[in-house]
């Protein structure tokens, strides 16, 4: 397996996307482990430059570390983990296309493999998790309990809770599972949300601005941060498709995140839609056919509410588009 001969490098840097969610972090945790088996001397470190809350309580669960930092030091070897886009990782790109670049995911594949010198991206998993843990599984290495906890946190997160789960998972699951509760992976994962998450849900949808087409409920909202979190609310509670942006004008940065009902999805892949539009913007997107997002430069001598509106009448512009063009072909 080739994965292998990269995996022994004498020193290697995981990184996270960020707000790294639990899918991300467990996959990490796991190759890091991997790499510790197949080069006990090596240097192996996880980073990210943030870390969700869910995700956090794992790491202190099983008592692992991820470096929190922002354009971290890259070492000659580099594996990028469950990340769509290179616009999700805060490092110095020049110095990364340098690099021996490894990617290992199960988003829609971006220009981001364009880099790597290997790259494993499998769009129908619905978790990264469940890649590495077949890895582990073909390799016949057991991973210790620990590792196991990060893996199944990571394929429940990511499966929405096995909503998504399919034949291979369940049997992945079996495999991990041993002398392990599953009400436990449960309750690491069902942490009530911090206050500043129900904040931006609140605020989100008090925001909110709905246009129809097509008999579509489709919702525009912006936050300052949590906008992944609060596009999902925003569908649960009644939308077929939600944009959410956040302007950080701190950072010089947009971020969209986008989700939609499976009869939407059926017509528009909002993985591709946020590729494209993150292309317009400057920036990269990716994602699933029914969750996506795209980060992109904030361009700081316009107003952040007029980026919000041009930003936000651009997606649903473009949605509209796709979406007439893909029904009339059907």
């Amino acid at each position: 397996m080739k994965l292998l001969d990269y995996l022994k490098r004498d020193e290697i840097l995981f990184l996270c996307h960020h707000n790294a969610d639990p899918d991300a972090i467990g996959s990490c945790v796991a190759l890091k482990y991997l790499a510790s088996q197949l080069n006990p001397n090596g240097k192996f470190r996880i980073s990210a430059d943030s870390v969700s809350k869910i995700s956090r309580n794992i790491l202190n669960e099983i008592g692992e570390k991820v470096d929190i930092e922002v354009y971290p030091k890259l070492p000659e070897t580099v594996f990028i983990v469950d990340t769509a886009s290179v616009n999700q990782l805060k490092v110095n790109f020049n110095e990364l296309k340098e690099r021996e670049v490894i990617l290992i995911d199960h988003h829609k594949k971006t220009d981001l493999a364009d880099i790597c010198e290997y790259y494993i991206v499998r769009e129908d998993y619905p978790s990264t998790s469940e890649i590495i843990a077949e890895i582990f599984k073909e390799l016949n290495i057991f991973p210790p309990k620990n590792v196991r906890i990060a893996l199944l946190c990571g394929i429940v997160y990511d499966t929405k809770h096995l909503k998504l789960a399919n034949s291979r998972t369940f049997e992945l699951i079996s495999y991990l599972i041993k002398d392990i509760s599953f009400q436990k992976i449960l309750y690491l994962l069902s942490q009530e949300s911090d206050f500043s998450k129900r904040t931006a849900h609140l605020k989100a949808c008090s925001r909110m601005e709905i246009r129809e087409f097509d008999k579509l409920k489709i919702a525009l909202s912006h936050v300052s941060s949590h906008e992944a979190s609060c596009a999902k609310t925003i569908v649960s509670i009644g939308a077929d498709i939600a944009f959410v942006v956040a302007v950080r004008k701190k950072e010089g940065e947009i971020r969209v995140s986008a989700r939609c009902r499976k009869h939407v999805s059926k017509y528009v892949h909002l993985g591709n839609l946020m590729e494209k539009i993150g292309k317009e913007l400057g920036g990269s997107g990716g994602g699933h056919s029914e969750a996506g997002g795209l980060n992109a430069p904030y361009d700081k001598s316009k107003s952040k509410e007029k980026v919000i509106k041009e930003v936000l009448d651009l997606c649903y512009k473009r949605f509209v588009e796709e979406y007439k063009k893909a029904k009339n072909q059907s």
